[in-house]
């Protein structure tokens, strides 16, 4: 009877566990989280520039990321954070929020440490916005692939010098052509002018993620490149903080024209060369060189495209590792300059004529402007940028200093100023010898 008692028992509670596992519920899954405008606030102090990154849900965690400006990006995960920005502009950033139910999908934010963001627009507009913008620059430009081409101005026209565009809210535009009212056509030297009325409008464009301003009521961005650049519409391409630029395609010339427009404060970062004194020397010491191209480059221009002299082709240039130099003129020993040949039959007197001596050396140096190469006792690579008039420049290169203007899969390409023309330089390729 008891042990009849005890199955009774065990029978019925297994008939409870059976019952109690077959009526346990199954767990709802964690939604994903959704981040909503009253969980966070970023407030800025246009004073102080300081801004406050604020996360007020307790069950979630915040990401935030931050791009400035130039491109820089800063991440954090404070739920409550003030930081300094000093890059003026607009910020463009991002904030996603972890929980149980993973990650939420990011939420876009701009602000301006120094001024006032309209959320609802892009941060394009925001930057075109911000201030006053001043005509920097015309690059020209066409082709595609191997037939690709582009020349820089590096200036405006005089009459644009003081031009100034400035992009208001609700499409107003405003274009002050400065004192001298002229405008540039870049198609037309005798166009008689357009009358600025006050109300020329702007309009912000995407298209397939491309950005464009479409211009209408009689407004352009100051200089013309055809006569359909009135009212007409212009991609915007890199935009930065104090820089941006305006592309036209110029149908008649079957070329485009880019305007570049920058900040009032705008000032050009110097291009890096990344060409140190110890990079310099890594690439010389100890090495045999040809020259494999030379030229000359100017303000907005460059021309590198002149067949190698013959008696250069034979020519051999070493940079020991102890400061000497080994000058291989080949069997002709002629030594082309920028001026004419270096021969006796082109007009050298027979003590003028050149020899090798075994004393030449060579030196690096670097100073704030830059890198050189530091030719001595007859020392030169293999080319001279000198003039064919005697004087001070009539063998210039020759124990000169030359920049070392870079560094690439070998090449050194070294740049000497012609100082007896006043606007171009000398430049030389030494390509390494197998």
């Amino acid at each position: 009877m008891k042990q009849l008692f005890k199955s009774m028992i065990l029978a019925a509670l297994g008939a409870l566990m059976i019952v109690s596992c077959g009526e346990k519920p199954t767990p709802t899954p964690a939604e994903k989280p959704v981040v909503t405008a009253d969980m966070y606030s970023v407030t800025v102090d246009a004073e102080s520039g300081a801004v406050t990154f604020k996360f007020t849900d307790a069950n979630l965690s915040p990401y935030w990321t931050v791009v400035d400006p130039n491109g820089a990006k800063e991440s954090f995960y404070d739920r409550e954070v003030t930081k300094t920005y000093e890059v003026p502009g607009v910020y463009t950033g991002s904030l996603v929020a972890f929980g149980e139910g993973g990650e939420s999908d990011p939420v876009q934010f701009n602000f301006n440490p120094l001024g006032e963001v309209d959320n609802t627009l892009s941060a394009t507009e925001n930057i075109l916005m911000s201030q006053p913008w001043k005509p920097y620059t015309i690059v020209y430009y066409g082709g595609e692939g191997e037939t690709y081409w582009e020349w820089d101005s590096e200036s405006v026209p005089e009459s644009a010098a003081d031009d100034r565009l400035t992009f208001n809210k609700d499409g107003e535009f405003v274009l002050n052509l400065g004192e001298n009212t002229a405008i540039y056509h870049d198609m037309n030297a005798e166009f008689a002018g357009v009358t600025v009325t006050g109300e020329e409008k702007w309009a912000y464009v995407l298209e397939n993620g491309a950005e464009y301003i479409q211009f209408s009521d009689g407004g352009f961005p100051g200089m013309l490149a055809d006569d359909e650049g009135i009212n007409a519409k212009y991609e915007i391409r890199n935009v930065t903080a104090n820089r941006f630029e305006l592309h036209y395609y110029q149908a008649a010339q079957e070329q485009s024209l880019n305007f570049v427009f920058v900040s009032e404060s705008f000032v050009e970062e110097p291009v890096e060369s990344g060409v140190t004194e110890e990079s310099a020397i890594a690439a010389l010491a100890g090495k045999t060189f040809c020259v494999s191209a030379y030229g000359w480059w100017g303000e907005g221009w460059e021309w590198f495209e002149e067949p190698l002299p013959e008696t250069t082709m034979e020519d051999l240039i070493t940079f020991n590792a102890d400061g000497t130099l080994v000058i291989n003129l080949g069997e002709d020993l002629l030594i082309y300059h920028d001026g004419g040949w270096r021969t006796i039959e082109a007009g050298w007197h027979e003590d003028e004529q050149w020899q090798v001596t075994g004393a030449e050396t060579w030196a690096v140096q670097s100073d704030p402007t830059g890198v050189y190469v530091k030719f001595d006792n007859g020392g030169f690579p293999l080319m001279c940028a000198s003039s064919n008039v005697e004087g001070p420049d009539y063998n210039l290169g020759v124990d000169g200093k030359w920049t070392v203007s870079s560094i690439e899969e070998g090449v050194v390409r070294l740049d000497i100023f012609q100082t007896y023309t006043g606007e171009q330089w000398f430049t030389v390729f030494l390509a390494p010898v197998e």
